[in-house]
């Protein structure tokens, strides 16, 4: 026969949750900043709340990447011997509390909050926003404040905000040169400030410093993506250079066997990540090189593609915009005037877009113009510009606009020749020496209005910027410029 079982009835304040020690224990569905356990004393039929830090405070979820992450429905564990883990180490409550009152435990609780309080006394979204608003030199200094500051300002969240707020203030032109083992930069404005005059003197004071360099390495800055260049073409061990924080990381050969080889830095503004993307130089190929900055990746991974091409120019000229790179290539070594390779950062795949149908002319110089990929070549004649924009590149359409501007542009005041670099986010041409002068001139061509303007910038090339830095008697020429850097902090 079976035994009967018999419950004795009592009524409770709220529904059961675990059992332990003649005691209710209730977790919450959801976490605030401190996450709170109610235990409820049988015995003296009374409630008790314990309040715990370092599970879901802003310092936590820093430190263990959930700053974005919802918490709620988190699984507890009752009843572990060894550490008794609620859910996370940070919770760590061991048996040998089971000799400790509940009101000893939020004692410490409360003490260990205290403690929180005085290593920040602002949230952490404030603090954020404060560090981000700060030049970058500044944050780099708050990073030595403190473990909790120094987690904030290299947070990819804090890093891809810092970065927008960086363009946001406009972005630089750096002019940069290399003598033995220093590496010399200027920084100056992008933007010139409206004038109806031709020729103009900035006020704004040109921010300089000098870093080293290897000595044994050529120096060849092309392009700034997202804050970072590739200043390394020629051999098959890229320099990749953060001109904000001063450093260098070298990436490994892709292929032992390759003697030479072209890179081309892109970012995808999704994921925020880097990638250099690699080709075998003067050879068709449809297998590649990917390698992924910042994601632990130590090696290059291989892509395929089914559009086979090579380059064969060194340093080859490319483009990164919303998430592409585009540069020019070629499908065999017999084919002259070529198309253009675009490469998708995020997904990693090829597509092949048609250069305009009237450019006969294979020295084009890709740009980037209002958001989209453009090429700018000169006319028949050769005393004027041609700017194409791509409208649509699976249709491969472009839109056409012809400006009365030769390519180069030579300044007959000045006796000196101009070379075309790129163009602004504000669409207008940017123009740089062929070789220095004690003003260092920027021309500015602004389609809208057909007018140029010079700009000239003291502290680069005059005689005491050179006694400053050792080059009385060097030639400056044919030196290198990099067009629409932003600051930022991205460590290597």
């Amino acid at each position: 026969m079976q035994k009967k079982h018999v419950w004795s009835p009592k009524n409770f304040l709220a529904p059961l949750s675990y059992y332990e020690r003649n005691e209710l224990v209730y977790v919450p569905e959801r976490f605030c900043k401190s996450f709170y356990i109610i235990y409820y004393d049988l015995k003296r039929n009374k409630f008790h709340r314990v309040e715990y830090k370092g599970i879901a405070e802003d310092e936590s979820r820093l430190k263990n990447g959930l700053v974005k992450s919802r918490l709620f429905n988190i699984h507890i564990v009752s009843n572990h011997i060894e550490g008794r883990l609620w859910d996370l180490k940070t919770l760590s409550m061991t048996m040998d509390r089971q000799q400790e009152t509940t009101e000893q435990i939020h004692k410490k609780a409360r003490t260990k909050s205290q403690e929180s309080v005085v290593r920040s006394s602002f949230p952490l979204d404030l603090i954020s926003e404060i560090l981000s608003k700060l030049p970058a030199k500044s944050v780099g200094r708050f990073r030595c404040v403190s473990k909790l500051w120094s987690s904030v300002t290299t947070d990819p969240y804090f890093l891809d905000k810092f970065e927008t707020q960086s363009r946001q203030k406009k972005p630089s032109l750096l002019v940069t040169f290399k003598r033995d083992d220093r590496l010399f930069v200027f920084s100056i404005p992008q933007d010139r400030q409206s004038s109806n005059e031709y020729h103009s003197i900035a006020s704004q004071p040109v921010h300089s410093y000098h870093m080293t360099y290897p000595k044994s390495r050529r120096f060849f800055p092309r392009v700034s993506v997202h804050g970072l260049i590739s200043c390394f073409q020629e051999e098959t061990k890229p320099i990749i250079w953060n001109p904000t924080t001063r450093k260098l990381l070298t990436l490994t050969k892709p292929e032992k066997s390759w003697d030479y080889a072209t890179f081309f830095l892109g970012y995808d503004p999704v994921d925020a990540k880097h990638k250099v993307l690699c080709m075998r130089f003067d050879e068709t190929m449809d297998e590649y090189r990917v390698f992924a900055l910042g994601s632990g990746q130590e090696s290059w991974r291989r892509i395929k593609t089914s559009h086979k091409h090579y380059v064969n120019s060194y340093p080859t000229r490319h483009v990164c915009t919303n998430g592409f790179i585009y540069y020019k290539a070629y499908s065999d070594k017999t084919e002259r005037f070529g198309f253009i390779m675009s490469f998708d950062v995020r997904s990693e795949e090829f597509h092949v877009i048609k250069l305009p149908c009237n450019n006969s002319r294979p020295g084009g110089i890709l740009a980037s113009y209002e958001g989209r990929l453009a090429c700018v070549t000169h006319n028949t004649a050769g005393d004027g510009t041609i700017l194409w924009t791509l409208m649509d590149a699976e249709k491969h359409e472009w839109s056409r606009r012809d400006f009365p501007i030769p390519i180069p542009f030579y300044d007959r005041s000045l006796e000196t020749a101009f070379n075309f670099i790129g163009i602004t986010d504000a669409g207008e041409f940017v123009y740089v020496p062929n070789r220095f002068r004690k003003l260092y001139y920027v021309l500015y061509y602004d389609p809208k209005r057909n007018k140029f303007h010079r700009v000239g910038f003291n502290g680069i090339a005059d005689d005491e910027s050179r006694l400053k830095h050792g080059l009385v008697n060097s030639r400056l020429y044919n030196i290198p410029v990099v067009m629409n850097h932003i600051e930022s902090l991205m460590s290597f």
